[in-house]
């Protein structure tokens, strides 16, 4: 499992579906303060071997989470989240 620095961009894997508009997709994940989900702009969404993941700005990282801001419109959130450090994250490129 990799490990987070804060200040870098990670990708974090998200359920991604069709949005209201073409550019954009419904994506939903699981945080420690329980599910997000929310609209971002389909170019923002990266599939790799099958999966959907989106980009993280690393705020903080602890012994048990990371947080985060995540760009895009959220129904419970503002763009802030705290993930699990067990969650399968990939480092961005």
């Amino acid at each position: 499992m990799p490990s987070a620095d804060k200040g870098e961009v990670i990708l974090i894997p998200v359920n991604a579906g069709s949005g209201p508009f073409s550019g954009e997709r419904l994506i939903t994940f699981d945080t420690l303060d329980g599910p997000i989900s929310g609209f971002i702009r389909a170019n923002q969404v990266e599939v790799r071997n099958g999966r959907s993941f989106i980009g993280a700005l690393v705020l903080d990282v602890t012994s048990e989470y990371i947080s985060v801001r995540l760009h895009g419109s959220f129904f419970t959130t503002t763009g802030l989240a705290h993930i699990d450090k067990l969650t399968p994250f990939l480092r961005a490129a």
